[in-house]
């Protein structure tokens, strides 16, 4: 049995949140508005072999954002909602499809691909952000946002061009994908989300340049000790938007931190092999041992 929840920058009043559960992972999500129209966009789909999140971010300050991001969801969702396990051949197709299907405006894609194996494959066209958060809290940026700046940059350049990303859907010309794969273990989670949230991260700094933009540091002390979707979700936003209402700026030695209002996409993913396992009547895979280090 399949379920599918489009949430769809086009027909986004003001928000549109909830969480969802299938036997081997639970999915938490939000789409907020904050422009005059919802740019971004988001679906989610599961069925009992794999689970297909993807969020979306249509351009600001080009006409059809909203749209270019709706009709980019609903073309890659068509594509590989009823493959059984997508392989990149799959996810590269998806994103042509994607692009090609856009008419007006542009959109940035983040897809990911969760088997009941455990086994995840991501593509991204643009900035939105991929995390990895272990059992042990430990977070990690899987899939780093393309843009013109980054790590190396001086604040200033920074600040000026982060909205300015390499390649886009529905833009003339070549369109650059990237691509990871991995393996989730019992209670990892996945976090996706456009740049509403990651530009509205603390980055650190170091003698004028941006040192590390990952966002990774300001995420492991907003989530702190949470390992659920939901509260992590739920989290995440309460302090992202108090940050946008409270105009908080950081501008120290070692951070910096210059809020920018922007609609918010983000998806969050819980891995339950031994819950799925369970129901199957299999006998529980024993812990892997870590490996001893040289």
């Amino acid at each position: 049995m399949a379920e599918t929840i489009k949430l769809l920058g086009m027909e986004i009043k003001k928000e549109k949140a909830g969480s969802i559960s299938v036997p081997f992972a639970d999915i938490s999500y939000l789409v907020r508005r904050m422009h005059d129209a919802c740019g971004d966009s988001a679906f989610i789909h599961a069925d009992k072999k794999k689970v297909i999140i993807a969020v979306f971010d249509g351009v600001s300050g080009e006409q059809g954002a909203e749209q270019a991001s709706s009709v980019a969801a609903i073309a890659i969702l068509n594509h590989l909602k009823d493959i059984d396990s997508p392989s990149k051949d799959d996810l590269q197709e998806a994103m042509v499809q994607g692009h090609s299907h856009i008419t007006n405006g542009y959109t940035t894609a983040l897809v990911v691909i969760v088997e009941k194996n455990g086994r995840f494959s991501s593509a991204s066209v643009g900035d939105s952000a991929l995390y990895s958060i272990d059992k042990a809290g430990m977070i990690k940026l899987e899939l780093l946002p393309k843009r013109i700046v980054g790590e190396g940059s001086s604040i200033f350049r920074f600040m000026a061009f982060r909205n300015i990303v390499g390649s886009v859907l529905g833009a003339p010309g070549d369109m650059e994908i990237f691509f990871k794969e991995g393996m989730l273990d019992a209670g990892d989670l996945l976090l996706m989300a456009t740049d509403g949230i990651t530009d509205n991260l603390k980055f650190d700094v170091e003698e004028g340049k941006v040192k590390d933009c990952s966002g990774e540091r300001d995420l492991k002390e907003i989530i702190g000790e949470k390992n659920e979707a939901k509260a992590i979700i739920k989290t995440i936003e309460e302090e992202i938007m108090r940050r946008i209402e409270n105009k908080v700026q950081i501008n120290e030695a070692k951070e910096s931190l210059i809020i920018k209002r922007d609609d918010l996409a983000i998806i969050c993913l819980k891995f339950n092999e031994e819950r799925y396992e369970s129901q199957l009547g299999m006998p529980a895979k024993k812990k892997r041992k870590p490996k001893n280090k040289k």
